[in-house]
């Protein structure tokens, strides 16, 4: 199995997933339907080089043989899929158009009264920010002068990064003394989804490169070394892989 980042965009969806290359074209038809909606007779499936390839621009392929496998069309990292929807029955913007929609929202206030939010299970729990402070911890620790030597780039890691205290799994990029906060040593990690602040740099000083909202940094202790493979971020929560 060889994953592959790409982009897919359809007519109401646009989303980076994680595919394996070797798939048919009707695989991975079959797995599109539930993530842009449409079925797979109604798809057609067009090959561009990336999601800034300009409308003018010819594709690279129409992936049009249903029994051909995905690497044959010489699909690459980041190209984009784009699919489009020939059912005649299709309206554009049904499912997204949000005009005619009632919206619900709540003040900052009413959600923090609320007993079924994240936030008042944090509260809860002494999760995050609301974790219990030693109080004798008047002043905060220096930071870090060195991290264990197990925290190296290329490893693959585990980030405890956030207020829901969740573990966020990635690769070492960067280890070493940068200009973040009160200085010390820092960790960046690429992340392998989505869910960073950036993409490598802070302040103008490039770390390390990766995808936009892939990269964070934290303290040594934050991150944890082993074996963490990376994730099939478009398996199905019942199947090992797809």
């Amino acid at each position: 199995m060889t994953l592959i980042s790409v982009f897919v965009t359809s007519p109401d969806t646009h989303s980076e997933r994680r595919i394996d290359s070797d798939f048919t074209v009707q695989q991975l038809k079959d797995k599109l339907t539930p993530i842009t909606g449409i079925s797979p007779h109604y798809q057609v499936l067009k090959l561009y080089r990336s999601t800034e390839s300009p409308a003018s621009e010819a594709p690279l392929a129409s992936l049009d043989d249903a029994s051909r496998s995905l690497a044959s069309y010489g699909i690459e990292e980041w190209n984009c899929i784009k699919v489009e929807n020939i059912d005649p029955n299709f309206r554009p913007g049904e499912f997204t158009d949000e005009s005619n929609l009632e919206r619900f929202e709540l003040s900052n206030a009413e959600y923090e009264a609320r007993q079924d939010t994240v936030l008042s299970h944090l509260k809860a729990n002494k999760l995050g920010r609301f974790a219990d402070v030693p109080a004798s911890l008047t002043h905060p620790p220096p930071p870090p002068l060195s991290a264990p030597s197990s925290i190296a780039p290329g490893a693959r890691c585990e980030v405890i990064h956030g207020d829901d205290g969740l573990g966020k799994r990635g690769t070492v990029r960067f280890v070493g003394e940068a200009k973040i906060g009160r200085g010390g040593v820092w960790v960046g990690v690429e992340l392998d989804e989505p869910m960073g602040k950036g993409e490598g740099e802070v302040e103008g000083i490039r770390y390390f490169s990766c995808s936009p909202r892939h990269a964070v940094f934290v303290r040594p202790e934050k991150v944890k070394v082993g074996d963490y493979p990376e994730e099939d971020l478009m398996a199905d929560d019942d199947e090992d892989e797809i």
